[in-house]
């Protein structure tokens, strides 16, 4: 949520700032807004609604400016307006902010008896205040300032009276420090400054970021220190469409290759990889996540919970929100296991930290490797699944259900589950996984979405790891195209949402378990002779009377580890269809934001 670009250097820095923050416009936005400034002045200008809003307005603006900050807002302390938009600029104080600043109000009410009087309704202005109001060096009044600030942030800041630096400091909200030749940026995320380098520094809690057009300072408790220069595993081109009409489809495309990539990262010399964790020394295992990260969860509990031999193994899987907020009864053989694209959810980073006062063990699987949950995480399975720009996650998704089945099935070997030959069995399916995934045949799926598109309630079910599959396929449904959807197991069906069934109801049945087709057949019949329209998910080796359904899409069988993520591909391209029929903003779908990092 909310993104942060800063620069200093020779480009054309509007030009610099502008694409900084259309890369960061995934992450989900209401307003934005730049700052520049040259020798003889400074200029902000902000805009409502989309980036090209702002970029219409800078047209005026000269070429002369060598230092800037910009920022994409989402709204949490006050209304969508160009006013409430930052950059905030108090006396002599510009700066822009991700993050919630949770004690603003007894802040502000202080400020307001020094005589400060306030625009906004934002806690960014207060903090725009707080520096101005502190009458001494600016290193010392950062320094107060984060005594005195609660909550979390991101902070690019202009001191007007010093005309060659921009500072910076974060605490649990993403910032990075680009290097450049002659040139340095501020940025939430990677992305935004791939055209121009690929070097970076993590900045981290305490330190405090000077930032020149030839130097980089970098502050921890007034003393100069020297920090890593790292280089981002990312590219220009795995950032960009590559053709694609949208990021979403592109990133559904790219999970083939993703099942090479991991296969080769997990299995060495025909067995799994020691990066894949050793749980048999643990006897409670909780998975907390959020959104699609949740549902991925679900399914890593099914697959560990069916394979293991102890009787006394429990596994729970909690939404971070929630899990904070319940009583644990933690030992010394539990694990938790974190699961974040991003790396910076705030709960769930909540969540792990939480769990280490406890002494907990904590395992995370994580897409972006500089972030706060893999920093602070015991163990880390590293999802590499590249830049995921499309809010809607497809390919992260996808990476996170696949670690967690290798995460089952390396531990229901060290348990002795298997023999041998059906170990070597297993893994040689996975190896050959890519061929089985379904093919990418839009045609065949916008016949599916042009029965949807219209439709005001759609309906999944599905029994056993088929109903946590069709959890995301639904989430996916809803987020992109608008319309409201549900997902139910196929046997509670008639325990009520029953009575949701019209003429003309489309609902969608995964079938993709023998030894469940003839109870999860006669819900779904119990549907039809309602008046639904019915359209089946099943694999190649079920069979079914094809005169009960308005479509049926086939998908290969393979072993139990791996169908989830056969099943799933059929789905987000028909997520992606119906939204396209709709004309929905695929990639940036209202509302939404791809780092959710406030709680």
């Amino acid at each position: 949520m909310c993104g942060i670009i800063g620069y200093v250097g020779d480009n054309k820095v509007t030009d610099v700032l502008m694409h900084g923050l259309k890369r960061l416009e995934y992450r989900g936005y209401d307003s934005a807004g730049i700052t520049v400034r040259n020798e003889n002045e400074i200029k902000t200008v902000k805009s409502v609604g989309k980036i090209i809003n702002l970029e219409e307005k800078i047209k005026e603006l000269s070429d002369n400016y060598y230092l800037g900050i910009g920022h994409t807002r989402w709204a949490t302390h006050g209304l969508v307006s160009e006013t409430n938009s930052h950059p905030h600029t108090v006396g002599n104080v510009t700066l822009v902010h991700n993050g919630i600043i949770e004690n603003y109000r007894e802040l502000k009410s202080e400020l307001v008896n020094l005589g400060y009087e306030f625009k906004t309704e934002t806690d960014t202005e207060v903090v725009a205040a707080l520096l101005d109001s502190y009458k001494g060096e600016h290193m010392d009044a950062i320094m107060y300032a984060q005594m005195k600030i609660n909550g979390s942030y991101a902070f690019s800041i202009i001191f007007h009276d010093e005309d060659n630096v921009i500072y910076a400091l974060r605490k649990d909200s993403p910032l990075i420090i680009g290097i450049g030749e002659n040139e340095n940026f501020i940025a939430s995320d990677i992305a935004a400054i791939l055209p121009y380098t690929k070097k970076y520094i993590d900045i981290e809690y305490g330190e405090v970021v000077k930032i020149f057009r030839n130097k980089v300072e970098i502050y921890k408790e007034d003393n100069l220190i020297e920090k890593e220069v790292k280089t981002a595993l990312w590219n220009l081109e795995d950032a960009q469409k590559q053709g694609y009409e949208h990021y979403m489809l592109k990133e559904i495309n790219e999970q083939k290759e993703l099942v090479e990539k991991l296969t080769n990262r997990f299995i060495v010399d025909d067995d799994f990889s020691n990066e894949i964790l050793d749980m048999t020394d643990y006897n409670k295992v909780d998975i907390v996540a959020c959104g699609s990260a949740f549902y991925a969860g679900l399914i890593g509990k099914h697959l560990i919970e069916k394979y293991t031999s102890d009787p006394n193994f429990q596994v729970n899987v909690d939404v971070a929100s929630e899990y904070r907020y319940k009583k644990h009864y933690y030992n010394n053989k539990t694990l938790l296991i974190v699961i974040s694209q991003s790396g910076e959810t705030a709960d769930t980073l909540a969540c792990l930290r939480t769990a280490k006062q406890e002494g907990v063990d904590t395992l995370a699987i994580v897409n972006v490797l500089s972030s706060s949950i893999a920093k602070e995480a015991k163990f880390v399975m590293p999802m590499i699944a590249g830049p995921e720009i499309a809010v809607a996650t497809t390919k992260g998704y996808f990476t996170q259900v696949l670690e967690l089945s290798l995460l089952a099935l390396r531990n229901a070997c060290l348990r002795n589950m298997f023999d041998k030959e059906t170990k070597k069995s297993i893994i040689e399916n996975l190896k050959s996984l890519p061929m089985y995934l379904p093919s990418m045949n839009q045609e065949k799926y916008k016949k599916v979405a042009e029965k949807l598109y219209d439709k005001e309630h759609i309906y999944f079910i599905g029994r056993g790891v088929d109903y946590l599959t069709s959890l995301e396929a639904c989430l996916k449904l809803k987020e992109i195209s608008y319309i409201h959807s549900e997902s139910y197991q196929a046997g509670e069906l008639k325990h009520g949402p029953i009575a949701l069934i019209e003429e003309g109801t489309y609902v969608l049945v995964l079938l993709t378990n023998e030894e469940l087709k003839d109870k999860t057949l006669s819900n779904a019949i119990e549907a039809k002779s309602r008046g639904a329209k019915l359209i089946l998910l099943v694999t190649e080796d079920i069979k079914v009377d094809d005169n009960l359904f308005e479509e049926i899409i086939i998908v290969s069988k393979v072993n139990e580890f791996y169908q989830p993520l056969v099943n799933i591909i059929p789905f987000q391209l028909i997520a992606y269809e119906v939204a396209n029929l709709k004309q929905c903003d695929i990639d940036k779908p209202k509302n939404l934001a791809k780092s959710v990092t406030v709680e």
